[in-house]
């Protein structure tokens, strides 16, 4: 892959950044649609310049939060680290630029990454972290080449298995001559998006309506009743089945 580089102030980049023992706290923005993310020219700086050890100690998400951090190393050129977060497949990643801590025993410069993200849908998610070598020059000038460390995590939200509230069954529109049941269930928890499945005798499972409601035939009279009971399931968005609830006995002429 080709190497890039941006030569910018340094001002202009770290206007009120904030130092800390285990590194600089991060500058952090979205990158803007269209645009590259580094630089557009190339550097002989940039041979020298590498990201030599990027790690992930937990990234996860749990109550729509995914959270995360990790740890970073460059080589002897290199100061800094540029990282990009890209989550599923939105267009523009969220960015930082990282200071780190030199370490004089290892003539490398090393720090700590942290990562954030709400609103996370229930299901499996896919991130994909990017570490850009990054130098900043005595001069004030910053260098990000093109060639990232990328590790890349899939995490899951678990919203928990859905359940059936409640069922209520009865003859409709006019009970109890009425030739139709009326079935109503209502579901909640889980991921949300539910398909209801209806059966009846323990018979093949049907996909119902999406609201919840079904009909089946069950005439009042006839010369001869058999007895009918309902029974409906609820599958989430992110394929977790409920357990099953069960109408009361209808007997149904023949």
């Amino acid at each position: 892959m080709p190497r890039k580089t941006i030569h910018v102030p340094v001002a202009a980049l770290l206007s009120g950044l904030m130092l800390s023992a285990c590194g600089g706290v991060p500058e952090e923005g979205v990158a803007p649609a269209g645009a590259e993310a580094v630089g557009t020219r190339e550097s002989a700086m940039c041979s020298l310049m590498s990201v030599t050890n990027l790690t992930v100690e937990g990234l996860d998400s749990y109550d729509h939060v995914a959270a995360g951090a990790g740890a970073w190393t460059v080589s002897p050129s290199t100061n800094s680290v540029y990282m990009e977060f890209w989550f599923d497949n939105e267009p523009n990643p969220n960015t930082q630029r990282i200071t780190g801590t030199y370490d004089p025993a290892t003539g490398k410069t090393n720090g700590r990454w942290s990562y954030s993200r709400g609103n996370v849908s229930c299901g499996a998610h896919r991130v994909v972290i990017k570490a850009f070598p990054r130098n900043i020059s005595s001069n004030g000038n910053e260098e990000v080449c093109s060639t990232p460390w990328t590790i890349t995590r899939d995490i899951y939200q678990d919203c928990g298995t859905p359940q059936l509230n409640s069922l209520y069954c009865s003859r409709y529109p006019n009970p109890p001559t009425s030739p139709t049941v009326r079935c109503d269930a209502f579901a909640g928890g889980g991921a949300g998006g539910y398909t209801y499945w209806w059966r009846t005798n323990g018979g093949g499972w049907v996909q119902g309506q999406s609201h919840g409601s079904q009909f089946f035939n069950c005439p009042a009279s006839g010369s001869y009743t058999t007895m009918a009971q309902y029974q409906v399931k609820v599958v989430d968005s992110a394929g977790r089945e409920s357990g099953i609830l069960t109408s009361p006995t209808f007997y149904c002429g023949q």
